[in-house]
């Protein structure tokens, strides 16, 4: 086929649950991104602000909007930690007891000020 890329079929999602902790920009792009390529079953989102989680929850920024980050965290095998770095410490804490066994842990970490 002229002009067009061969393209294997669809495996399907690669992961089965994906969790963002901290819903900005960067997750939402991620979230926008994962949805496009079909990369995972479900996504799961926690905001610290009620707000951004009631907006989030609103337009459908990911699956389920979660009131902790532990709870966000249950299940997935991937969990994005998209929070200022000055944050990564406590918020880790908080999410280590509720991580499934063999997820991976990345994060997106943002720096506002050098």
């Amino acid at each position: 086929v002229q002009g067009r890329a061969l393209m294997a079929p669809d495996p399907g999602p690669i992961y089965g649950r994906v969790a963002l902790i901290g819903l900005g920009l960067i997750a939402g792009s991620m979230a926008l991104a994962m949805r496009r390529r079909g990369l995972a079953g479900e996504i799961t989102g926690h905001a610290r602000s009620a707000e951004t989680r009631r907006i989030a929850a609103e337009i459908g920024l990911v699956d389920r909007v979660c009131d902790t980050a532990a709870a966000a965290v249950e299940g997935a095998d991937l969990v994005v930690l998209c929070v200022p770095v000055g944050a990564m410490e406590a918020v880790a804490r908080e999410i280590a007891p509720a991580l499934k066994p063999g997820a991976t842990v990345s994060d997106v970490g943002s720096v506002k000020r050098a």
